[in-house]
């Protein structure tokens, strides 16, 4: 069963990577629904948004209900969320569609590898995590990577087809999870109100576990970063006078990196510690922000593929981190936690790269990021954590 649970959890993976729209999604928003890169990023704060809002309660959900009844309905919704965005014409609806796709991420978040973690758990083979974790997220990514190449070129053609691809194998992934079992694992019986229970283990992730929390911060700052990298490659490529249908060998490049990233990222775990491999990744994204600002150009390109690696390399890194430290009645919950912090600094960051765009263009708004993200929040995050260091012994970081 466990052996069964975790092949189908990889293809489940793969078809939700598959995302054929992806690279293309900012002209599809163009091309097809008359809006502009402000309303998409509107529109992406609105599923930030409802992240926030789902992230946590769709984790808790996770822990006291099945995980693998999780993964179904985030199937539906995310099915529901691509077919609402092929029938968009209008802000609304394509703002509408954006939330729904949010709630599907959040049922989702936490619980695949939640899931993964619970199956190798009850096989007492959970050292292994780390490396089959980095697989299926290398595995996700390299999907991400293929469908981004197909994407790109098939919008050329007709630029509906990416889209109807997508909801195509979010059809796939339903069917993949209906055939998944649940392991058996441990569950904490409910004391308080849900609501209470939530707080009660946001407030542990948070404050009462010093590790937890910097691990949390950090990871915040890299994913934000991040996801806003993602998404200004395409005006950044727009600005530079790249023809479209590179759009998508470009940005499957940079998946393709990420994936070699998480595939082989645990050979690198055995020889460094956490707070060298966070700092450098977190060194990495403020230097990828300020070149491509200072001087844009053709050769900013590698260097913008490289914020795929850190999403690649450091998001199994931090799920074993975490998993490592909390028990199975609250494992979903509290990387929903993480989830939901990465969500709260997108919505501010988000709206100020749209803006400075829109005022200045893409290259300053990437500047802008570099100063608030690179500066401010990476250097606080490791003043927090030198600070924990200090105080306690829980708060080192594991080699």
């Amino acid at each position: 069963m466990i052996t069964k649970n975790i092949r189908l959890l990889q293809v489940y993976m793969f078809l939700t990577g598959s995302v054929f729209i992806l690279p293309v999604l900012v002209l599809y928003y163009r091309d097809v629904i008359g809006l502009g890169f402000r309303e998409f990023m509107i529109g992406e704060a609105g599923f930030a948004t409802v992240v926030i809002l789902m992230e946590v309660p769709t984790g808790w959900l996770s822990d006291v209900w099945k995980r693998t009844h999780s993964l179904i309905l985030a199937s539906l919704t995310r099915a529901g969320g691509f077919l609402l965005l092929w029938q968009a014409d209008s802000f609304a609806e394509a703002f509408t569609a954006q939330c729904l796709l949010g709630v599907s991420i959040s049922l989702m978040s936490g619980t695949n590898s939640a899931l993964l973690y619970d199956n190798l758990l009850a096989e007492k083979r959970e050292e292994e995590y780390r490396k089959r974790q980095g697989f299926q997220h290398g595995l996700t990514l390299y999907a991400v990577a293929g469908a981004s190449v197909l994407g790109g070129f098939l919008y050329q053609a007709n630029p509906q087809i990416p889209m109807l691809l997508t909801i195509l194998v979010s059809l796939m992934a339903l069917v993949t999870s209906l055939f998944m079992t649940e392991p058996d694992r441990q569950k904490e019986r409910m004391h308080k109100h849900p609501l209470a229970d939530m707080l009660v283990t946001i407030r542990y992730a948070l404050h009462g576990h010093a590790e937890i929390a910097g691990i949390i911060l950090l990871s915040s700052i890299m994913f934000t970063s991040t996801k806003l990298i993602m998404w200004a490659q395409q005006p950044y490529y727009l600005a530079l006078n790249i023809p479209e249908s590179w759009f998508g060998i470009l940005l499957a490049g940079g998946f393709v990196v990420g994936g070699l990233g998480g595939h082989f990222g645990h050979h690198l775990d055995k020889h460094f510690s956490s707070r060298t491999i966070l700092s450098t990744l977190i060194s990495l994204i403020f230097l990828i922000f300020l070149m491509s600002g200072l001087i844009p150009g053709y050769h900013i390109i590698p260097l913008l593929l490289l914020g795929s690696f850190v999403f690649g390399f450091g998001k199994p890194h931090v799920e074993n981190y975490i998993n490592k430290r909390v028990s199975s009645a609250r494992r979903s919950t509290i990387i929903s936690t993480a989830s939901l912090m990465v969500s709260l600094m997108f919505i501010p960051c988000s709206l100020l790269m749209s803006w400075v765009s829109d005022h200045a263009g893409i290259y300053t708004a990437l500047l802008a990021q570099a100063g608030i993200l690179g500066t401010v929040g990476g250097t606080g995050a490791m003043i927090i954590l030198l600070r924990h260091n200090k105080s306690s012994a829980r708060v080192n970081l594991p080699k």
